[in-house]
């Protein structure tokens, strides 16, 4: 029984998924034009703050916690208009 033995290069190929990639627009207020400030509001937070105290007395922040139960909303800076749609 005779074995053929190939001596010639093999190459493997590796296929990649194509993965989808996101882009963000910048967030624009439609009411104003304002595309720079902007700040939300969060309903119904307990902040938790973890501390410890020195042997001088003070206390030091070790970890922090949020809790959010309420809805989040977003709005524009200039016009304070409600922009919660946009940011979603």
């Amino acid at each position: 029984m005779e074995k053929s033995i190939y001596t010639g290069k093999v190459h493997k190929i590796r296929v990649k998924k194509a993965f989808p990639y996101l882009t963000k627009e910048k967030i624009l207020c439609p009411y104003c034009g304002n595309e720079e400030e902007f700040y939300e509001v969060i309903e119904n937070a307990t902040f938790y703050v973890h501390y410890i105290q020195t042997e001088e007395g003070k206390l030091e922040p070790v970890e922090e916690e949020a809790e959010v139960v309420g809805p989040v909303k977003f709005y524009c800076g200039v016009c304070h208009a409600d922009l919660t749609y946009l940011k979603k």
